[in-house]
């Protein structure tokens, strides 16, 4: 194979040469040598390796995680490659809640009331057993109407995304205290409030109810150990501010 300058050596792998120089500057790709002019020239082991660096950013590892496969041991790959899967597998998870809610949406768009949008946006499970008092309900029908459908429906769509995020970050080992996990929390508790109105019965009786279904918390990709987990972040967050 003939040796090949940085800009051939893009356009036969379809990235730019920007990319190269990147690549090169955080040691995964290195010239096999250079002109007397002092140009990069590229041979047929670096062509291998840029290919190796495509298909690994393709999987979705970062630059420094591609780092760590192509130059660390056998232990470290199956440790980056077992934590990507995990990672996907949440965010199929998120996808696979995020369809299902929009599914729901679109069979009660036309029906649903804005009051009763908000209760689900609350409770996210139309099948959560919860009993509001008169009072309750007005003023959940007075937030509604002040919120907008518009707010209300994205509300609704965020939750398996937000729940799923917190559980790879309860997976992965993250501590609750992790600046991360804190706005995941910090997030979650402004959701509950947005629907709750802050109204700390209302918030008390959709725990109890959660506690009293289990199944509908594994449905909804909820468990106790994940909102010890959001409580103990929320906590960090309190006791930072």
């Amino acid at each position: 194979m003939r040796m090949m300058r940085i800009g051939e050596l893009a356009h036969a792998a379809g990235v730019s040469a920007k990319a190269l120089r990147l690549y090169e500057a955080r040691d995964l790709l290195r010239p096999c040598a250079h002109s007397v002019a002092g140009y990069r020239l590229y041979g047929s082991a670096a062509l291998k390796r840029l290919q190796q660096i495509l298909v690994l950013r393709r999987a979705g590892f970062s630059l420094t995680e591609t780092g760590r496969l192509l130059h660390g041991p056998g232990d470290v790959a199956d440790q980056l490659i077992d934590q990507r899967i995990t990672r996907l597998r949440a965010e199929l998870a998120s996808h696979q809640h995020a369809l299902h809610a929009l599914e729901t949406l679109r069979m009660r768009l036309h029906s649903a009331s804005s009051i009763d949008q908000l209760l689900e946006c609350l409770h996210m499970s139309q099948q959560l057993d919860v009993s509001f008092t008169e009072a309750e309900r007005t003023a959940f029908k007075a937030r509604a109407e002040a919120l907008g459908s518009a707010t209300i429906e994205a509300a609704e769509l965020e939750w398996p995304q937000l729940i799923a995020a917190v559980r790879a970050a309860m997976d992965h080992g993250t501590p609750a205290s992790d600046p991360a996990v804190a706005a995941l929390a910090r997030r979650w508790q402004q959701l509950v409030q947005m629907a709750s109105g802050g109204d700390a019965a209302v918030e008390r009786k959709i725990a109890t109810a959660w506690q009293a279904q289990p199944q509908q918390m594994a449905a909804n990709g909820l468990d106790p150990a994940l909102f010890a987990y959001v409580g103990a972040a929320a906590k960090a967050v309190g006791d930072g501010n």
